[in-house]
């Protein structure tokens, strides 16, 4: 019923929907993540759907929804919308409800140069903030601004690369009830690469809106085809915090298993990707696509 009356106040606004681009609607590809059931710490035969990823015909991502491990219910979920190829508006759903709305500007080269973001409040959708982007000559966001509804500035922030492209600086000067969406103020990271560039090692420094200090150690290996295999998140003292293994499938080169582990090397949690295909519009030809 929620999700019935959600579509009809969508329905009866064409302007908004139109003026912020189209949510494509038919469905050919779909990537399904399902976490397997753990018992005594190893996998089991059953397992349940977390996640789905919903493509049209020419690729573009128009729909992802979250399945409760507890409940089995999608009650979350994201729609996606487009001007051609170029994604223009996120829709975010909790509880079979509106949440919040982003719209991206773009410059004339497809660049995101600002983000509207919005509230629903009272039926409505009321703009609550926005962001302006600005680029260095490599087209990497060196300073991001946030303004309230009524234009005044909430934070700013400023990033530095190393010469590889990686975010090694980032310093954010608030004001009075701004605060960056993941509460970083400043970072600080250290990094390693190997002969082929990829990063190996990272040591990341954190402040946090609260004052509070936050600092760990990643390590990460990867495979001939240069996707990632491991990720090993280490503590100060250098003792294992948690580990994630990445499964490749050999054949097509994408991601099949994520394992996750404790730091005593437990299995956690187990997650596999399923991908579909849907060759007619009714759906009534699926195609397992392994």
């Amino acid at each position: 019923m929620k999700l019935l009356v959600l579509l009809s106040f969508l329905l009866l606004s064409p302007v908004i929907i139109y003026s912020q681009g189209i949510k494509p609607s038919n469905i050919y590809r779909v990537t399904v993540t399902s976490r397997y059931v753990l018992e005594d710490g190893e996998r089991t035969s059953r397992f349940y759907a977390v996640n789905q990823e919903i493509s049209d015909s020419l690729g573009r991502m128009h729909t992802e929804i979250d399945y409760d491990w507890e409940t089995r219910y999608p009650g979350n979920y994201r729609w996606h919308y487009y001007d051609g190829m170029l994604l223009v508006r996120t829709d975010y759903f909790v509880d079979e409800q509106l949440d919040r709305r982003v719209v991206f500007e773009h410059d004339p080269d497809s660049v995101v140069i600002r983000e509207f973001h919005y509230k629903l409040q009272d039926e409505d959708t009321v703009l609550v903030k926005t962001l302006e982007y600005s680029y260095n000559p490599e087209g990497l966001p060196r300073q991001v601004e946030a303004f309230n509804d009524n234009g005044r500035r909430l934070y700013r922030t400023r990033i530095s690369y190393d010469e590889r492209g990686t975010e090694i600086n980032r310093r954010v000067r608030t004001r009075r009830g701004g605060e960056p969406e993941d509460g970083i103020t400043r970072l600080d990271r250290d990094t390693e690469h190997d002969s082929l560039g990829m990063l190996v090692s990272e040591t990341v420094q954190l402040r946090m809106v609260d004052r509070s200090r936050k600092e760990y150690t990643r390590k990460y290996q990867y495979d001939e085809n240069q996707n990632i295999t491991e990720k090993l998140e280490l503590d100060d003292r250098g003792n294992q915090v948690s580990r994630r293994e990445y499964v490749w499938q050999a054949r097509r080169n994408r991601l099949q298993r994520i394992l996750y582990y404790d730091a005593y090397d437990n299995l956690e949690k187990y997650l596999a990707k399923r991908y579909e295909i849907y060759r007619t519009t009714d759906r009534r030809q699926r195609v397992i696509d392994y």
